[in-house]
């Protein structure tokens, strides 16, 4: 019986690791078929994750995407970018880059669970910090809700990705304290695909290239509220500049803005 599961864990581990293997390496990007792979590569990192251990990037500890102790270790990043934006970590890191891969391009929901705590944690420090700035009474973020808004991504990327990475670290976030946190994935979203941000090096081209993207919808849903916008990194802050701005001319009375790393 033992050698019967062991065959069957061993089949079930190379069955998923193919299909893994043909979603990574598929050129296939525009066509139907690379939304059936894409559900099912997330298919199988969930049935991986139930019958193999996971591991940490960084010290191989079992049982987590990225421990607790190794996220601690990783530089922060205090450069600043733009007005009530911040960051978590420096990109320059290897292996905070190897995360920021592995969410993006894996859309791994345990590593995004891993790194949202770290996040949380900044969040509240920093926001905690504006509160008391602003309410010298001693008031403090605790009881002031923020709407959480993930940066979107435009719909034909989603459909062939299968999932939007700042979706699934803004999921995580609320999950960890749902009386501060309340998601709101109804009110931003990509009205135009535009050309990666990550191949347009000049700031200025940046603006020029995403400005315009963004629509809001719903916008009874933020009029007076305070926002926090949730994306994975952030180089020039371009598209954090745009997202905010569109919010704020929305009714938004507040929009903080928060990524991994830049």
């Amino acid at each position: 019986m033992c050698i019967t599961f062991y065959r069957h864990k061993t089949y079930l581990y190379y069955t998923i690791k193919r299909i893994m293997h043909y979603r990574e390496k598929s050129q296939l990007s525009t066509a139907p078929l690379f939304g059936v792979l894409n559900t099912l590569h997330a298919i199988g990192e969930r049935l991986m994750d139930l019958v193999f251990p996971k591991y940490c990037l960084l010290c191989n500890k079992e049982g987590t995407y990225f421990c607790a102790s190794c996220r601690c270790k990783m530089p922060s990043d205090t450069t600043p970018i733009f007005h009530e934006t911040f960051s978590l970590w420096r990109y320059d890191h290897e292996t905070v880059r190897k995360a920021l891969w592995e969410l993006k391009y894996r859309g791994k929901r345990g590593l995004a669970r891993d790194i949202a705590e770290s996040l949380y944690d900044k969040i509240l420090e920093t926001l905690a910090e504006n509160e008391l700035f602003e309410n010298p009474r001693g008031k403090t973020v605790n009881g002031n809700e923020y709407l959480v808004v993930p940066i979107p991504i435009h719909k034909n990327r989603q459909k062939e990705r299968g999932y939007n990475q700042s979706e699934l670290l803004a999921k995580e976030l609320c999950l960890l304290d749902p009386s501060l946190f309340i998601l709101e994935e109804e009110v931003l979203f990509k009205s135009k695909s535009t050309q990666s941000q990550v191949s347009v090096k000049n700031r200025e081209k940046r603006l020029k290239n995403i400005r315009g993207s963004f629509a809001v919808k719903n916008p009874e849903r933020i009029i007076g509220k305070k926002l926090l916008i949730i994306d994975d990194i952030t180089t020039t802050g371009a598209t954090l500049s745009e997202a905010r701005r569109v919010l704020l001319k929305a009714g938004a009375k507040k929009v903080w803005c928060a990524t991994i790393a830049h």
